[in-house]
């Protein structure tokens, strides 16, 4: 079966009793060495009391030369690094590395409170469960403190490890905070970081542990609390690509103003011997016409009017809200504006017809419906934006 490397040894399945184990043989020099002995023994003791989804658990493996390895629970595992290595598209699932990092969090914090620290999260050192890829840990560092070479034992893999570590020997939650912006930062090795998490692996991996997170709560809080900010935005994007549409469809459904050119009056000079050989200049005006003939009575013209607009507005109004909410949904929402304009454009369709088609009922120029339907379109989309953004802030307070 293929082997795995790892810090302390090499993983594979072995048979063991006709049955396959998960085996790890531990490097010679480490089986060779009385304290690193005794610092899995005293770690094997402290791996039997520890109860949590992301731990695994293992027993000492001995044959008659002694300690050879440690037999892995039951389970398909293998490293981050090998998982990665075989399908490194896994990263751009959904939710794979915010689930990944907020598991390793929470059993970092749940190990904290029984005094273990991991020390080195690398992706050597973490393992993943096939099927879920969920993380595992096992062999935490702060049972091998005694050791006092911590490059020797970890070999490549102390990069991950804190500098005060490597340097003093010396370690407390925020050793592991450090390691865990490591681990993080190798997730996204050949991709860009998300600009939520930027700003958190900085802090995470800090030189100085005085300014790195202090536990392993504040640091998913603070990583939660960005991704709640990220969503806000993302979600008032979204609020104001559904305004411009809006905006737009407002300026297609006005009507051109139409350039009007105004003629002045051609001023002709009569000559005055016109005049004294019996020229008349009223006969070229015609008749004067009789203004009280077919005279509308524009009171009535304007109230009928009103009425008229009155009964559209309120039906286009109701019309518009119903075809309007479809469009501010969490799966139309969050997509691109491509996608966005395109998923949309059918109702944006109906948008128009109902205006054309309530227009006519109503006795309505073509002009008068558009501008009243362009007004009321504005008003609809402000106010489901105005909903929309409470209901975010509403849920991200909740969340916090």
């Amino acid at each position: 079966m293929s082997k795995e490397v790892m810090p302390f040894g090499l993983m594979y399945k072995k048979m063991v009793d006709g049955k396959y184990v998960n085996s790890i043989d531990l490097r010679e020099d480490l089986k060779d060495s009385l304290v690193f002995c005794d610092a899995i023994n005293t770690e094997s003791e402290q791996n039997k009391k520890l109860v949590h989804k992301n731990q695994l658990h293992f027993v000492l493996a001995t044959d008659s030369a002694g300690l050879y390895g440690v037999h892995v629970e039951q389970g398909s595992y293998r490293t981050f690094a090998k998982l990665l290595e075989d399908t490194p598209a896994v990263v751009a699932g959904k939710n794979f590395i915010s689930n990944t990092i907020k598991d390793l969090l929470e059993l970092t914090a749940y190990l904290h409170e029984q005094g273990i620290f991991h020390i080195c999260y690398s992706p050597n050192n973490v393992f993943a469960r096939k099927g879920d890829d969920a993380p595992m840990l096992l062999f935490h560092g702060s049972a091998y403190h005694a050791m006092n070479d911590q490059q020797a034992l970890y070999g490549d893999d102390a990069s991950f490890i804190a500098p005060e570590v490597i340097e003093e020997g010396t370690f407390d939650a925020r050793a592991d905070i450090y390691s865990l912006g490591k681990f993080i930062e190798f997730l996204y090795r050949h991709a860009e970081v998300p600009i939520e998490l930027k700003s958190v692996i900085k802090k995470a991996t800090n030189p100085d542990p005085e300014k790195r997170f202090q536990t392993p709560e504040e640091m998913q809080k603070c990583i939660t609390n960005r991704q709640n900010t990220r969503k806000s935005v993302v979600s008032f994007l979204a609020a104001m690509l559904i305004a411009a549409v809006a905006f737009g469809l407002y300026f297609t459904l006005v009507p051109d103003r139409e350039e009007i050119e105004f003629v002045n009056p051609v001023t002709e000079t009569v000559d005055l011997e016109d005049i004294e050989e019996g020229y008349d200049p009223t006969a070229d005006l015609g008749q004067p016409m009789d203004t009280t003939v077919g005279k509308i009575d524009e009171k009535k013209m304007r109230e009928h009017q009103a009425k008229a607009e009155q009964i559209f507005r309120k039906n286009f109004t109701r019309e518009a809200e119903q075809i309007l909410t479809k469009i501010y949904s969490n799966e139309r929402m969050n997509t691109t504006e491509k996608k966005f304009l395109t998923s949309n454009k059918a109702t944006l369709d109906e948008l128009v017809q109902a205006q054309v088609k309530l227009g006519n009922e109503a006795g309505l120029s073509e002009s008068r419906s558009q501008l009243i339907g362009g007004q009321i379109v504005e008003q609809i989309t402000n106010k489901l934006k105005k909903e929309m953004m409470a209901k975010e802030e509403k849920k991200n307070k909740e969340e916090e």
